[in-house]
């Protein structure tokens, strides 16, 4: 087989009763020129095998690898796949979701105009698993995490760092790594990979591309199917306290990690401004989801659950003191 134009990469974990259905929405595909890596994160079920039933079916276009240890979360098969793949551009899709006919050949057909870096999409389907297998169309509802409008024609996102942060605080851009295509040697030029975090990888991965990819693309395709499982871990019920210390870790340790990315650009390491906006666009946004975890709580409850955390030597420290200089900053803009 020649070099595929597009690589999909499935991380894939106790999915038995999904992933057959979502292969078959990649052989639906109108476009042909891909391959497809799956790789199976220790699965206790029957996952793999029913992947394997379908390798015949791709002619030589369906990989599948496993990690050696169970990593408990999609970014560590996904940098295993990333290394694997051979094709041009690089999708993501999970394994219980699906792809529409003609999303390989939308992404590919505006990359390739706009020679772009990432191609992002911004509204996608969405379905409530209520422990269904199939859904009826008529249970598909068109979603989209923007704020505003969306676009109607493919367009080029301005490249202007401050801009794009300005953005990202405005609610522009959807941080489900599945929503987009991005080109691999972009990816591998700049070493952006998903941390192995147990929350948010996802929207370091992301971010990550948005501040880095020079040509950027926003286009108003549909290409996926999302099924809104109730269990996965952001969802799962805990304590108050155990919450926010879950995502006060992850928050701390993401914002650590970007710094040291974006670190790497000189204007971001000269610019106390842009550092400041990247903490206004990552704190407030891991603030709404410890905010959204705790319905029965009053905010100031959560505020001081919060700032009792905060003061944990457990927590990463350079992460700590971005997160604590963006909130003296913004008490001093306040006042």
């Amino acid at each position: 087989m020649d070099t595929p134009k597009i690589s999909v990469i499935i991380p894939m974990y106790n999915a038995e009763r999904f992933i057959r259905q979502t292969l078959i929405s990649v052989l639906a595909s109108k476009f042909a020129d891909y391959e497809v890596i799956v790789v199976d994160d220790c699965s206790t079920d029957s996952s793999v095998a029913e992947a394997e039933k379908l390798l015949p079916h791709f002619d030589g276009r369906l990989k599948i690898f496993s990690t050696q240890t169970n990593s408990g979360g999609a970014g560590v098969p996904r940098n295993i796949a990333i290394k694997n793949s051979a094709g041009k551009y690089i999708t993501f899709l999970d394994a219980d979701d699906f792809l529409l006919p003609t999303a390989l050949a939308d992404f590919y057909g505006v990359a390739e105009e706009y020679q772009a870096d990432v191609v992002h999409t911004e509204k996608f389907f969405g379905f409530k698993d209520a422990g269904q297998q199939n859904f009826k169309r008529e249970e598909l509802k068109l979603l989209k995490y923007e704020a505003g409008e969306c676009v109607e024609m493919p367009t080029l996102e301005p490249p202007d760092l401050r801009g794009r942060l300005q953005r990202c605080i405005d609610g522009k851009f959807i941080w489900m790594p599945w929503s987009k295509l991005y080109r691999r040697d972009f990816l591998l030029e700049n070493r952006i990979d998903f941390p192995d975090m147990k929350l948010t990888e996802d929207l370091v991965f992301c971010f990550r591309c948005l501040c880095f990819a020079e040509n950027y693309v926003r286009v108003p395709h549909v290409t996926n199917v999302y099924r809104m499982n109730q269990n996965s871990v952001s969802k799962r019920p805990m304590t108050p306290t155990d919450g926010v210390k879950l995502w006060l870790s992850s928050l701390t340790e993401g914002v650590r990690r970007i710094y040291d990315f974006l670190e790497s650009r000189e204007d971001f390491r000269r610019d106390s401004q842009l550092q400041y906006l990247a903490a206004k666009f990552l704190v407030p946004t891991y603030f709404s989801f410890i905010r959204n975890l705790f319905t029965g709580l009053e905010p100031h409850e959560v505020l001081k659950i919060f700032y009792d955390e905060l003061q944990n030597p457990a927590l990463d420290p350079k992460g700590k003191d971005i997160v604590a200089a963006y909130l003296l900053a913004e008490r001093a803009l306040i006042r």
